[in-house]
C-alpha cells in the first residue's frame, strides 16, 4: 500500500506547534530529513511484508 509523500516542513510546523512542541529554525531541516527517513522506512517494510506474502501465497499453491 504506497503511503502519501512525507510531510513538508509547514505541516511538521503546524503538527509540533498543536502539541506545544517548539522546533529551533536550526532544527527545522533535521526533523524534516526524519521524517522523510521514516517515510521511506515505512514504505520499505510494507514493500517487504508484501513480498512475504506473496511468497505465503505461493508456498500454499
Amino acid at each position: 500500500m504506497p503511503h502519501p509523500t512525507p510531510p513538508s516542513l509547514a505541516t511538521i510546523r503546524e503538527r509540533a506547534r498543536a502539541l506545544g512542541i517548539s522546533i529551533a529554525v536550526e532544527r527545522e531541516a533535521f526533523v524534516r530529513a526524519g521524517a522523510e527517513h521514516l517515510h521511506d522506512a515505512v514504505q520499505r517494510l510494507d514493500r517487504i511484508a508484501a513480498d512475504d506474502e506473496a511468497l505465503l501465497e505461493s508456498d500454499r499453491r
